[in-house]
């Protein structure tokens, strides 16, 4: 196994020569930014880490010094087979000839002897051979057939129109070879095929995620006595620049100073005509920036960042489904955070009394998956606890493997769970595409649940059933018109339903304890009356929050509005001492031990 050491690395950069715009051909010495990425590569192979995905700016050096790694690591290592993909024919034969004009500026006492190089292939003498192959940016799907790789530098993959052909690719790498080593690197076109890679990458255990951001460059910076400088800095960032300012120490620790930031204005007015977004798309700031290609964020990036903070802090329990072939044989188990299908904060309240009424009423917004788009692949949905002037999320689900059926067995479930010491909990459902299965299925166990006898032993579990309330629709401009059962989007009652999620968030009267939904509000985009996540980008569980919150603003916020339920009210109540069931004792005896405060329990 070859043992990857950045300074030696470093020096062997040292004697290869790169054409640069400003300086013509130089040593290649490396940028801030080449150094970040290497020394993370490192770090990776370390940890026995072989694949990384690298997020980046324009104009960043980090396909040059990947290819000197290509070349580096093929006359390394024997027998490798090793591919370099680019987008196009024209990228493939730039990188090719940097490539060549690499090896031919090395010393010959260290250039490794070779049989052949052209346009399709560089064969090392050693075993080792780095293929040219182009991925393109139209489906062919014939992309890594036939082919096994140990080694892959995959470059501007954001481009890349054969989907299936990646898969097949990906397929073929090797699992086990220590020497093994995947470089997908690329700027972001949106939320593409690149934008799910990252996304892997950076849940991963065997992947590494590498942002490169621009203020990694020193260059990138104009000296406090400059003429840029001195144009560009008035003393202090504006308010847009503060917020991401602030993310970038938050995430990177690393402060940007005014030098970068009159950079930043600079790159801004003259090399993007004064077209900010563009900016932040070519030189992103954080990789959310990196993401966003059209239209404009929908919710303020200051008050999502605020809920994030807040909702990371939260305690929480994490639960499962085990499914049998009926309703009545599904269990409910507790589990580790990467198993869970559903996440709670908050267990049910109990009230007072009878006449009091308990502390809140429920609502679940429930989207199932492909609901809304072809990429919303998530059965979502959240548990809200409502007032008159104010919700708050308690619980959350969140999986892809369901299905409708399934789906619908766990919404009576929780919706029965949380309904038990309230009057019910009302449901809304999406109805769009798949969710008219889901409202199916619910009917059938309602009228499995009438059709029992007095003693059926399933009773207990169909005794939740009868505490769902069905969310009633209507149109806003109708008087006298007829309701149909639960949600169904059209354009126009998505925008209603959106700036009604957004008008409360920003007004602060809606409490999110989950970071995954926060993190989805940063996917969110306007762009004339669409709504939503760009391309792939995940909005499964925003969505299912503003149909929980349109019930809450439709039904229950008059309701208790009409009797002063407001949250100072409600929680001034204090309820009798709790009983507590088998179950829920287990689970106080298990907060306990682990000294975990989660309301509800204690």
């Amino acid at each position: 196994m070859i043992v990857f050491d950045p300074q030696r690395f470093e020096a062997f950069c040292g004697k290869l020569r790169v054409d640069t715009k400003e300086l013509g051909r130089i040593p290649l010495t490396w940028l801030g930014t080449q150094r970040y990425v290497v020394d993370k590569i490192a770090e990776g192979l370390s940890n026995d880490i072989h694949t990384f995905v690298i997020l980046k700016g324009r104009q960043l050096g980090i396909s040059t010094v990947t290819l000197a790694l290509d070349l580096y690591w093929t006359s390394k290592c024997e027998g490798l087979q090793g591919a370099i993909v680019t987008d196009t024919d024209e990228n493939r034969e730039v990188f090719r000839s940097y490539i060549e004009q690499y090896r031919n500026s090395l010393p010959s006492q260290v250039r490794s002897p070779i049989e052949r190089h052209n346009r399709t292939q560089l064969i090392f003498k050693n075993g080792s051979r780095l293929v040219y192959m182009v991925a393109g940016t139209k489906k062919k799907g014939d992309l890594g057939r036939a082919k096994s790789v140990n080694y892959m530098h995959a470059t501007e993959c954001s481009s890349w129109g054969d989907e299936e052909g990646f898969g097949s690719l990906v397929n073929t790498l090797a699992q086990k070879n220590p020497n093994r080593l995947y470089i997908l690197e690329s700027t972001a076109r949106g939320y593409n095929m690149f934008y799910q890679t990252w996304e892997v990458a950076k849940n991963s255990k065997t992947q590494m995620a590498i942002f490169v951001g621009w203020w990694r460059n020193e260059l990138y910076s104009w000296p406090a006595d400059s003429p840029e400088y001195l144009s560009y800095w008035d003393g202090a960032p504006t308010s847009d620049e503060r917020q991401w300012i602030r993310e970038v120490f938050e995430r990177y620790a690393v402060e940007i100073t005014p030098e970068q930031l009159a950079w930043w204005r600079w790159y801004c007015t003259e090399q993007m005509k004064g077209d900010e977004n563009l900016a932040l798309q070519e030189m992103p700031p954080t990789e959310d920036y990196a993401f966003q290609l059209s239209g404009s964020k929908f919710f303020s990036s200051e008050r999502v960042n605020q809920a994030y903070q807040y909702a990371i802090q939260q305690e929480r329990l994490y639960f499962r489904y085990e499914f049998g072939l009926n309703f009545e044989d599904t269990r409910f188990l507790e589990t580790n955070e990467d198993n869970a299908e559903l996440v709670v904060w908050e267990t049910p309240r109990t009230g007072k009394d009878v006449t009091e009424g308990p502390p809140g009423r429920y609502v679940l917004g429930a989207d199932p998956a492909y609901g809304s788009s072809e990429w919303a692949d998530e059965f979502a949905g959240n548990m809200l606890r409502c007032y008159a002037d104010r919700v708050t999320q308690v619980a959350e689900l969140g999986t892809t493997t369901w299905t409708e059926q399934q789906f619908a067995w766990v919404i009576a479930h929780l919706a029965g769970w949380y309904g038990s010491g309230a009057a019910d909990c009302m449901l809304n459902l999406e109805m769009q595409g798949p969710g008219g299965a889901v409202f199916n299925e619910l009917t059938n166990l309602k009228r499995q649940a009438g059709q029992m006898a007095a003693g059926d032993p399933r009773l207990e579990a169909f005794d939740v059933i009868g505490r769902i309330r069905d969310y009633l629709f209507k149109r806003q401009d109708s008087i006298h018109g007829a309701f149909a059962y639960q949600w169904q989007t059209n354009p126009k009652e998505k925008l209603r339903m959106m700036s009604t999620l957004r008008s409360y968030f920003e007004r602060d009267m809606i409490e999110l304890n989950s970071p995954a939904c926060v993190q989805q509000f940063r996917n969110v985009h306007r762009q004339g009356d669409k709504i939503g996540g760009e391309g792939r980008a995940k909005d499964d569980r925003v969505i299912s929050l503003a149909i929980g919150v349109i019930a809450w603003n439709d039904w229950i916020k008059p309701e208790m509005e009409a009797y002063n339920r407001t949250y100072a009210r409600e929680m001034a109540l204090h309820g009798p001492v709790r009983v507590y069931n088998a179950a829920e004792r287990s689970v106080l005896n298990f907060l306990n031990s682990q000294q975990v405060k989660l309301r509800g329990f204690n």
